[in-house]
């Protein structure tokens, strides 16, 4: 059932390109505040929990009144921060959403989860919409998944792929634009955080190769809306431009 279902939003201070990112103000809201709101639209979770690192963390989400957790600083990932927070938890699907994505389509999401609740063979799924154009294929910053005629993920990637021998890039129908968020059975999720890291997560920075690599299935389901990350202060800028055009809670 849905009840079963915890939401998670691992939020780390540190970050090289904005330092306390969570923090930054969109529209008059801090981005943290922007992610849990929008989080609590997904129908039917029990619990959406804020993990941080971070002190000046955790006191602003206080000021929301979110739920929120501290972790410890040198936890490496978001998985492992959201896996510290879940392992004691009575849940059966944990929901990891990115702290920097105030524009997860949530009906996608909730199909996400409904997809591991109707498949007990399934222990983890995500979500993506169409790639749109050459230049999102060729940027780096976007990761691309291509999927199988199931929706299940073949492989995750910054680089071009498939590379396209004999004409130039064309959109296909199973080439998508991977949206970070991850639903994963608990008891999966604590399992894949204790395998070692493998050579192709290294390679690419994508920890979900690391399912892939040991053999395991990741059910994709299909957004018809994009998502858009914070990384840059050119991307606190579009996305406060997006509110005022749309006059829009995300």
């Amino acid at each position: 059932m849905r009840n079963e279902t915890v939401v998670i939003i691992p939020a780390r201070y540190a970050s090289s390109r904005l330092p306390g990112k969570p923090l930054i103000q969109i529209a008059g809201k801090p981005l943290i505040q922007w992610v849990y709101e929008h989080a609590l639209r997904i129908s039917g979770a029990r619990e959406v929990l804020i993990v941080t690192d971070h002190r000046r963390i955790e006191a602003v989400a206080k000021t929301f009144h979110a739920n929120v957790m501290m972790s410890p600083a040198d936890i490496k990932s978001g998985s492992e921060r959201v896996g510290f927070a879940a392992r004691n938890m009575e849940a059966n699907i944990i929901v990891n959403l990115q702290g920097d994505e105030p524009f997860i389509p949530v009906d996608a999401l909730n199909k996400a989860i409904d997809l591991l609740q109707d498949n007990s063979k399934l222990n983890m799924s995500t979500i993506a919409c169409p790639l749109r154009s050459e230049d999102e294929w060729r940027n780096p910053s976007v990761v691309k998944v291509l999927v199988d005629k199931n929706m299940n993920a073949i492989y995750f990637s910054r680089a071009t792929i498939p590379s396209f021998r004999d004409e130039p890039f064309h959109t296909l129908p199973r080439l998508l634009k991977h949206i970070g968020a991850y639903v994963f059975r608990k008891e999966f999720l604590l399992q894949f955080l204790r395998w070692e890291e493998t050579s192709l997560e290294k390679a690419e920075k994508l920890e979900q190769l690391r399912i892939l690599e040991n053999g395991h299935k990741i059910g994709v389901v299909e957004s018809e809306k994009s998502s858009f990350g914070v990384d840059t202060p050119a991307d606190v800028d579009y996305i406060e431009k997006v509110i005022k055009e749309r006059g829009i809670n995300l």
